[in-house]
């Protein structure tokens, strides 16, 4: 009996070679008795309107492509009931690939997909946002969280990671600040924060916030960082110091937190990103872990570090 596999491959991701890869990957397929249904990703028809139309029968689905494209389809499969037993397996080839990383995928190697009858089911958490949208790793406002999508595609593809650094550095010339109401657990915080966060993640958008093996995906809750405004320039020495030593509990100006629910209102409106795309502007944002929703097939080699 053959497994019956939905690929789905972002040709813009990474340098944008993956479709010299296209045939390979079919064949890996094939080789493990498997039938490949392939598909690109493009403006006009995304991971998640490919799933919609083409997920009848499907096993597997395979996604090659970045944070964004996975993104896409996590969103597809947590919206329709019918699909959140299904297998996820994720060759990243983004510019980040920070979910990867936290769940030890290796990055950009499409001989992956000659070994998916070895890898290991492993369910994380997964993020809903507000009623209609779903996020893998992170979802946050404020300081350089807008990085990963208004950075230039030709710089992701000619410096890589560096492209974030460099845009970043331009965010700091203008830091916003954003009055909040914070609700999460008990707890009621009022304040002016220039950074929010609720993650899943090790890392977003490159930059590292937590130590290997700090976070867990399947707990059923999420690690929540929010920043408050610093009141001269020594503050933001020391937050910066915080960042670098991934120390959050002595610093008067990092709230570190860890809930299951969050619920964030505001007097105007904030710009939010989730997993590394724009997902709109909000005033009340309420955000819930999804415990073990998504089954990925993840291939680990043994004692390698990503």
């Amino acid at each position: 009996m053959e497994i019956k596999v939905l690929v789905i491959i972002n040709p813009a991701s990474g340098k944008g070679d993956i479709l010299e890869k296209t045939e390979e990957i079919k064949q890996n397929l094939i080789k493990q008795n498997m039938e490949p249904d392939i598909y690109f990703t493009k403006k006009e028809e995304n991971a998640k309107k490919i799933i919609e139309e083409h997920k009848e029968d499907k096993d597997l689905i395979l996604i090659c492509g970045g944070d964004g494209t996975l993104n896409e389809a996590v969103d597809a499969i947590m919206s329709d009931g019918n699909l959140q037993n299904i297998s996820v397996s994720f060759v990243p080839l983004g510019t980040t690939n920070d979910f990867a990383r936290s769940l030890s995928i290796p990055i950009k190697d499409i001989n992956v997909t000659s070994k998916l009858l070895e890898t290991k089911a492993k369910r994380t958490d997964i993020g809903k946002f507000n009623e209609n949208k779903f996020f893998c790793y992170v979802a946050a406002f404020g300081l350089i969280t807008d990085v990963s999508y208004t950075t230039d595609i030709e710089k992701k593809h000619k410096y890589g990671r560096l492209a974030y650094y460099l845009e970043a550095l331009k965010r700091l010339k203008k830091i916003p600040t954003y009055r909040i109401k914070l609700k999460y657990d008990e707890k009621h915080i009022e304040d002016e924060f220039i950074y929010g966060g609720i993650t899943n993640s090790e890392s977003i958008a490159g930059f590292k916030w937590f130590e290997r093996g700090e976070i867990l995906l399947d707990d059923g809750e999420f690690e929540g960082i929010f920043i408050r405004k610093p009141k001269n320039i020594f503050g933001y020495i020391k937050i910066l110091s915080s960042l670098i030593r991934k120390e959050y509990s002595e610093n008067e100006y990092i709230l570190s937190t860890r809930a299951k629910k969050y619920e964030i209102q505001s007097e105007e409106n904030i710009a939010w990103t989730i997993d590394g795309e724009f997902a709109g502007d909000f005033k009340d944002v309420t955000i819930n872990n999804e415990k073990r929703a998504i089954e990925f097939a993840v291939y680990e080699e043994e004692n390698k570090k990503y």
